[in-house]
Order: structure tokens, then C-alpha cells, then sequence
């Protein structure tokens, strides 16, 4: 069927490289490992059942629903996986949609923009904090990532203000572990936040500060489940404390699309703060190419302290395509 139907578009190999195409439209080349393994199965099957307009790709891809089966459909995603040949890419059923707070174990070409707001008022003086935080991501390698995070900040309290930019990050992480079975991915990674934010104004911490971590994912049934543990290790002791930090996260979808809406909550930790996050994300194009989520991050403990937070971000796969091809 591939031979009959598939190779006259996508070529016998899956490459898309064609002498003389068929197709106004250039088709994506199948043995690029870092198109064939970054979906989930669902996009192919959407893709193939539906046609390219389902999923944001070209009109030019015709849809099979009619001729395919289900397990017909699924031999067909099984196939082009197949012409990635390079061993060690973690599968895209592994590639869980992005909590807020809790770190994805699964590597990303992503920018992300992630908004934090709160309110609270100490001793009868108002406090008003606006955080931002630019987040750049890029795949290295089968199963590496490293990114940089650059925050900007706000702080009013009692009508004064201040901000500017906080400490800046880098980070590496890297795949330790995906299961043959598809649903459990675990990796490390090594954070280190550098001194770029001003004690003083309360933008940064005063020196440099190491935070390695672990993360992990998994799906039991049609639930997501994403964890992270981390800890923080300031250089001057007496510039910063150590932290404990975890973060637990449970979500679904409400349907299989690329531009679903997904249902989610986190529980928060740091040394004594504990805090909940209710959450919902929506993809805002069929390709799932761009996304955005909202949340409240409700304190539970040290309330005072912690006060509620309006949360979310908004998310660019950077090298998919946003809008429908022709």
C-alpha cells in the first residue's frame, strides 16, 4: 500500500525527494529522525484518517478513513517510523503536553514565554510582583536538550517600584531512560542560575546557584502523570539558602487533536511551601505548533508568604509549522 499509494508523494525511502513531484507542496522527509520520533501516534493517525487539513498540514495529503482500518492506520505510523534508522531517539508518545511549573522529561525545540502575577498584602503594606520569563529550548543530539531562561521582573510595594533582569539560567538535560512500551521517559539535568540580578532590588540571588534535577513522565490509561524533584545549591551559603523543590502533575485531553484543550493540576513544593496549581492548556493551531495555558497557583502552606499567583505561558515549537500549508 505504501508502494501504491504513499511513494508517489512521500518516494520509497520517505525522504519526500522526488524528480519530478507531484505535489506543489514539499512533503516531510520521514527519515529525518527528528520529524519521524518527536509526534505522538495520534498526529500520524490524524494526519492519515483525516488528511493533511486535520492536523495543519497540507490539503494535498488525502485522507483514508474510508479505506483503512484502525490497525491499517496504525501499520502506516509503525512504517514511517520505520524510516528513521538511528537507534536511541525517545518516541513521541513520550512527548506529554508542558504543565507550568513541573519540568518535561522529554527534549524540545521550544521558546516559551511564562508569565507570573501575584497580589498579597504584609503588615497593611500592598505587594505587586510580574514576572516574566523568556525561555529558549533547543534539541542536542538523540536525547539531549540545553536551553537558557531569561527572567524580567517587577516589584511595587507601597507605590515603589523596581525591576529589570533577574538571574539568568542555563541548563542542560538529557534522556536516561525511555521504555520500549512507550509510556515511561525519565531524565536529568543541571541547572545553573549566574548572579545577573540585582540583590539589592530584589531581582536576584548574589551568586551563582546549581540546581540539578530529575524528571519524569508516564500515562496510565488517558492520564498524563509528570514529575520533578530539584534542589538548589547556592556557592555563598550566605547569600541563599538550599531548596528542596518537587513538583507532581496530572492531566488529560479531551480529545486527540493537536489544538485540544487539556485539564490539569499540580501540587508544588519548596522546602516548606506547599502549593496547589489548577491549569488548563490549549493548543492554538492545528499543527500544535503553538500552545497556551493558564493557571492559579492556590498556596496551601506559609500562605502569607507565598500569597496566589496567576500563571501560565505561551509556547512555540518553533520548527513545526503554525498555520495550514495550501
Amino acid at each position: 500500500m505504501w508502494t501504491e499509494w504513499c511513494a508517489r508523494c512521500h518516494a520509497l525511502d520517505g525522504s519526500g525527494k522526488m524528480q519530478e513531484p507531484p505535489i506543489t507542496v514539499e512533503p516531510l522527509d520521514f527519515t529525518d529522525c527528528t520529524v519521524a520520533s518527536a509526534e505522538p501516534d495520534a498526529d500520524w493517525q490524524l494526519a492519515i484518517t483525516h488528511g493533511g487539513p486535520a492536523v495543519g498540514l497540507s490539503s494535498e495529503m488525502p485522507a483514508f478513513g474510508d479505506t483503512l482500518d484502525a490497525d491499517q492506520v496504525q501499520g502506516f505510523v509503525e512504517h514511517i517510523r520505520g524510516f528513521c534508522e538511528e537507534p536511541g531517539w525517545p518516541h513521541g508518545n513520550m512527548n506529554f503536553p508542558r504543565p507550568i511549573f513541573t519540568e518535561k522529561a522529554f527534549p524540545e525545540n521550544e521558546f516559551i514565554v511564562l508569565p507570573v502575577m501575584s497580589h498579597r498584602s504584609e503588615l497593611g503594606v500592598t505587594r505587586n510582583d510580574v514576572d516574566l520569563v523568556a525561555l529558549y529550548e533547543r534539541r542536542l543530539g538523540r536525547r539531549g536538550m540545553w536551553e537558557v531562561a531569561v527572567p524580567l521582573s517587577h516589584r511595587s510595594t507601597g507605590g515603589a517600584s523596581r525591576g529589570g533582569i533577574g538571574d539568568i539560567e542555563l541548563a542542560y538535560k538529557h534522556v536516561l531512560s525511555a521504555d520500549a512500551a512507550r509510556t515511561r521517559i525519565l531524565s536529568a539535568g543541571i541547572e545553573v542560575a549566574l548572579p545577573t540580578g540585582s540583590e539589592a532590588r530584589g531581582l536576584g540571588k548574589g551568586t551563582p546557584v546549581f540546581e540539578p534535577y530529575l524528571a519524569a513522565g508516564t500515562v496510565v490509561g488517558d492520564t498524563y502523570l509528570q514529575a520533578q524533584t530539584k534542589v538548589e545549591l547556592p556557592v555563598d551559603g550566605a547569600q541563599a539558602s538550599r531548596a528542596f523543590v518537587y513538583n507532581l502533575y496530572a492531566g488529560r485531553d479531551t480529545s486527540a487533536s493537536p489544538d485540544t484543550w487539556t485539564l490539569g493540576i499540580e501540587l508544588n513544593g519548596e522546602n516548606g511551601e506547599l502549593a496547589l496549581t489548577p491549569q488548563v492548556r490549549k493548543g492554538l493551531t492545528k499543527t500544535g505548533a503553538l500552545g497556551a495555558a493558564f493557571g492559579v497557583r492556590v498556596p496551601l502552606t506559609e500562605r502569607r508568604e507565598q500569597g496566589t499567583r496567576v500563571v501560565g505561558y505561551l509556547l512555540w515549537e518553533y520548527l513545526d509549522p503554525v498555520r495550514a500549508r495550501p
